[in-house]
């Protein structure tokens, strides 16, 4: 167990190597060695999480993700270390009983197993399938670009109810989105995007002054979008958002320098929006709308100072508005993977804003 383990809400033994076929007598023996000294432990899986991973690197970063977020989701997590099978073929792997600490609540536990496969593709389906366990959702979690034409990624899409992906990561953010859109028509699992989850708290404090007066009417009439995307796939898919939920045909696009800039029609006119990059440690730094009213030009503006986001509303004959919400999930989880383990369906408006994000990315 180590320090960190002990001084937080979650422990574990170390790594223990295993055989495959072993995984479940080693987790059941160390499940039986803590409860002789602790008392008993409750199952708490309440899926399986699959993460795919191209090296032992990544694995270590991947494993430190879903450890953050202990007890809110807990899950058969197997982080699948997927390397090209060149030279010598085989599979290593790993396991570990995490459990809660009871000074947090009752005692709970979940299960990591890490896999190291370097064997062909179509054999490692063979290799996850009798780790997961039974009657539970399967989630797939690609960290990096995953290989939309590559016999694994179909393979591994094929056992999964959810396939999570951070576009964040990719290695070439806008040109691997537009591929996971044409991907996701073939897929048969759900489809969801980190980069889609940390925005919705943008997407929340954009939508909410247009859900009443004064600018309920003229919620078709936003004339003007800016974003500033620290996160390139966050600024397209905002952006894509505002174009499915609007009903925006995108007419035409064009790079400036590293900006975005394009031009849509709109049901009572044209929008232009721009998508700049920007320097932050966040998803977007910035946000502005300009609307058309019947007494003149409105704006809405969404900034994020650290922490926490502001929204300010300035409407022709009413007072200036703010609001301020804070960022906490994301504190604890800043990879938002914690949130998506909780959907279980598709997202139908993630689909359609990733639709129009591809467009314009591919322009």
């Amino acid at each position: 167990m180590t320090e960190t383990a002990r001084r937080g809400e979650v422990r574990g033994w170390g790594l223990e190597p295993v055989a495959l076929a072993d995984v479940e007598k080693v987790l059941e023996r160390q499940r039986r060695e803590w409860e002789g000294d602790h008392g008993m432990l409750v199952r708490a899986s309440v899926a399986n999480l699959v993460v795919v991973c191209p090296d032992r690197a990544a694995g270590q970063q991947a494993l430190a993700a879903v450890e953050r977020l202990g007890p809110r989701a807990p899950s058969r997590c197997v982080a699948l270390i997927a390397e090209p099978p060149e030279g010598r073929q085989g599979v290593r792997a790993w396991a570990r009983l995490v459990q809660q600490d009871p000074r947090s609540g009752p005692g709970m536990a979940w299960d990591e197993v890490v896999v190291q496969a370097t064997v062909p593709p179509r054999h490692l389906t063979a290799v996850v399938l009798p780790l997961l366990l039974p009657e539970l959702p399967v989630f797939t979690f690609w960290w990096g670009t995953p290989p939309f034409a590559h016999e694994a990624f179909d393979e591994l899409n094929s056992v999964s109810n959810r396939l999570i992906v951070d576009s964040a990561a990719f290695a070439d953010p806008p040109a691997d989105l537009a591929r996971l859109a044409k991907a996701a028509s073939a897929l048969t699992a759900a489809l969801s995007d980190c980069v889609w989850q940390r925005l919705t708290p943008w997407r929340e404090l954009l939508a909410a002054p247009f859900g009443g007066p004064p600018l309920r009417s003229a919620v078709d009439r936003v004339r003007w979008l800016r974003v500033d995307a620290v996160e390139p796939t966050a600024g397209l898919e905002l952006t894509g958002w505002f174009a499915s939920r609007l009903g925006w045909a995108l007419d035409r696009a064009h790079l400036s320098g590293d900006d975005w800039v394009a031009r849509y029609a709109t049901v009572r006119g044209a929008c232009e929006a721009r998508i700049t990059q920007a320097l932050g440690s966040g998803t977007l730094t910035r946000v502005d709308l300009q609307v058309a009213t019947d007494d003149g030009p409105a704006s809405i503006r969404v900034e994020a100072p650290p922490g926490h986001l502001v929204a300010t509303v300035e409407t022709p004959g009413h007072p200036t508005t703010r609001r301020k919400v804070g960022l906490a999930g994301l504190v604890s989880d800043p990879a938002g993977l914690g949130a998506e383990l909780e959907v279980f369906g598709r997202e139908r408006i993630f689909e359609e804003a990733l639709l129009q994000a591809a467009t314009l990315a591919e322009q």
